[in-house]
Formats: C-alpha cells, structure tokens, sequence
C-alpha cells in the first residue's frame, strides 16, 4: 500500500506548486501588506493577520522567477512552521490534490540550486507536474530576514 499525502496547490508565473497541507495554516485574499524598509528584497513587508505580524515573503523572488508584467499576487498562503507564521505570495490557488508516493521524484538535475534547495521533489501528474516546495526552508530564510530587520 503507497502513502498518499495532501497537498495545496498554488500558481505563480505560469508553474505550478505543492506545499503539504498540513503546513497550510489558511488563505487570504487582497490582504494589505505594509512594505518595511531595508528590507531583505525576497521580503515584500509585513501584514498584520488578526493583530499577529506575519513577514509577506514575495516568491517571485524567492524562486527568482520572472515576473509577468500587469500581474499582482493578491493571495496569501499562510504557513505555520516551527512556531513561526509566514505568508506566501501567489498568483492564485489550485485545488487540494491527494498524491501517493509513487507519483514523485526528486528534482531534477537541470534546476537552479535556489530551486533545488526549496523544491523537495516534482509529482508527475497526468497534465503537467507539480513541483513541492519544502516551508522549513522558506521559513529558515525567512527568519533570517526578519532576524535582519530587527537589527537594521
């Protein structure tokens, strides 16, 4: 019997991503976000989620992918990971997917290393693929960031 594992899925520049839903703390839409100055450019600012302050990461950058021109990220995923809440700016929010093992693979060769560091493998759907992105990872930078913020 193969393990099967949830997935939220997310669009950001014409590729499509996973993260494991139970990381997913919730989405939001068209929340405002409040842009903080010397900040680490992968850091768009801060939105305040019910009182909380929660670091808006832009994953355009993060993923350093190219941005098409005329689109602005209007969805938040909010993750919650090692006690700290982040906010992933997407294009837009797929479905829940429910994926057995025997669907993945690691990633492949021919990605760039900040790609190879976040994405933990790619999920061969009949479609199209799904690429998993790893949250401890973006969370770890993240803290980072906001460590530097703190101290700028």
């Amino acid at each position: 019997m193969s393990i099967s594992t949830d997935f939220v899925t997310f669009y950001l520049g014409g590729h499509y991503f996973g993260i494991n839903a139970t990381d997913v703390l919730e989405l939001n839409r068209n929340l405002e976000v409040t842009p903080v100055p010397k900040s680490a450019k992968t850091v768009r600012g801060i939105m305040n989620l019910r009182g909380q302050l929660v670091p808006a990461i832009d994953m355009y950058e993060r993923l350093h992918l190219e941005r098409e021109s005329g689109l602005t990220e209007s969805i938040s995923i909010i993750l919650r990971s090692d006690g700290f809440l982040v906010a992933l700016l997407v294009d837009d929010v797929g479905e829940i997917l429910t994926l057995d093992q025997d669907t993945f693979e690691p990633p492949p060769s021919i990605f760039s290393v900040v790609s190879r560091e976040l994405v933990l493998g790619v999920h061969k759907l009949s479609d199209r693929l799904l690429l998993i992105l790893d949250p401890k990872l973006i969370n770890q930078r993240t803290e980072k960031a906001k460590n530097q913020l703190l101290i700028a």
